[in-house]
């Protein structure tokens, strides 16, 4: 009997002991599942305030780069009203639109195949640079802000061709270094750059709420990575 009552006890024992755990088992899913509610709440809240997001990595150039040679059919000239008026009739209106950077005092530079225009580029100096909320611009800095390839001309990798010729031509006998933010997935453009000998070197966070204003965060990005 005596061992009987010891086994009784300790089956009580241990099935209080299982309720026990099983109760602060659900004490704790009750908790867990409170506070991912409150998270989540916080986060809807939080992001209800966001109306607009850009993330650009930022790609450099600051050293003399040899340019290609270029082949027979292709050359590079400075963006004048010609080309303006060319780019402008395109059917295409992101060709189009383009052309307000150049309209905003940014220099031009056209490639020319078979003398006709296949692609341009634009930079901004500190003087005509708006993206500042993106990457800030020094004085002595260049932005690139424009790459455009007709689209019957791509696919010939005139932007990478387009890209060294035109820095080759500004860094750094005129601006000590080039910038560049391009959208952090842009494939196509991300690997122009690369081609044309630029390095990325940061990544832009940038957030804007109801209030209209922009808030935005640069972190460092170590070469070669």
């Amino acid at each position: 009997m005596g061992h009987n009552g010891a086994s009784k006890e300790a089956l009580q024992m241990a099935s209080q002991d299982s309720v026990a755990s099983i109760l602060e088992a659900e004490d704790v899913k009750r908790r867990d599942a409170s506070l991912r509610a409150r998270i989540k709440d916080f986060l809807k809240r939080a992001l209800s305030r966001i109306v607009d997001y850009r993330i650009n990595w930022i790609f450099a150039q600051n050293t003399a780069v040899e340019s290609p040679a270029l082949p027979p059919s292709i050359e590079i000239a400075v963006f004048d009203e010609q080309h303006l008026a060319a780019f402008a009739r395109h059917p295409d209106a992101r060709v189009r639109s383009a052309m307000s950077f150049d309209r905003a005092g940014c220099v031009g530079f056209v490639l020319l195949a078979d003398a006709e225009p296949a692609a341009c580029i634009h930079f901004a100096d500190r003087s005509s640079y708006e993206s500042s909320s993106t990457w800030p611009l020094a004085d002595n800095e260049v932005a690139l802000v424009n790459v455009t390839t007709l689209p019957e001309h791509r696919s010939q990798r005139y932007a990478s061709l387009l890209i060294a010729q035109a820095t080759s031509l500004l860094v750094p006998s005129r601006y000590r270094q080039a910038f560049a933010y391009i959208w952090w997935n842009h494939h196509a453009s991300l690997r122009a750059f690369r081609n044309a000998g630029w390095q990325r070197v940061a990544i832009s966070f940038e957030i804007s709420r109801r209030n209209g204003r922009w808030h935005s965060l640069h972190l460092p990005w170590k070469v070669g990575r």
